[in-house]
């Protein structure tokens, strides 16, 4: 004779798993035909929750709270006017500026004297911004009477807002920085509302 107990603990595994197939093949029916009553809109209703949750298009408002340079990476007593741009790029690879810094006056700093900082914590911006979003943001020299680029982030951001905490630059003037020093932008941003509705 078999042991009662291991028999009721098999019958039970056994419907767990019948229960767990059931259950599957429903979310796979309600999936492919989202028509199906009951099953169709409670999958649907799923599936829209989650993208939801992914998705975080919408209109930031974003300040650049953080401009760091690196000394090393220039010529002791340059002169130097930090400024920044925020561009987006559309698929046909067209950009459009969404905010520049130099508007709101210089930042100027001279390397081996001044601090290479520079903020616009009382200007933030507003932008309108859908997952998948390529953004541009470059940091510049508006010392003199021309521009130098000095940093390039390329973002081809996926669902999350990308324009959030910090980030370090890979390069600097087209060089890979010396190590040990800082350069970096740090934004702050925050969710104000969703898309107006497509016109």
């Amino acid at each position: 004779m078999g042991d009662p107990k291991k028999k009721g603990g098999s019958k039970g595994l056994t419907l767990l798993g019948l229960l767990l197939l059931v259950v599957l093949a429903a979310g796979v029916a309600g999936f492919l035909n989202p028509e199906l009553p009951v099953v169709g809109p409670l999958v649907r209703t799923f599936f829209k929750v989650g993208a939801e949750k992914l998705d975080k298009s919408g209109v930031y408002t974003v300040k650049v709270t953080s401009v760091v340079l690196s000394p090393e990476e220039f010529s002791e007593g340059e002169n130097l006017d930090i400024q920044v741009t925020v561009e987006s790029v559309n698929a046909d690879g067209k950009t459009r500026l969404l905010w520049e810094s130099k508007q709101f006056g210089a930042r100027k700093a001279k390397v081996g004297k001044d601090p290479l900082t520079a903020n616009w914590l009382d200007r933030p911006f507003d932008m309108e911004w859908r997952a998948g979003d390529k953004l541009v943001v470059k940091v510049w020299d508006r010392a003199g009477l021309g521009s130098t680029e000095l940093c390039v982030w390329e973002i081809s951001s996926g669902e999350a807002f990308p324009l959030k905490g910090a980030h370090t630059f890979e390069k600097v003037k087209g060089k890979t920085p010396r190590p040990g020093g800082t350069n970096q932008i740090v934004f702050e941003a925050s969710r104000k509302g969703d898309l107006p509705p497509a016109q």
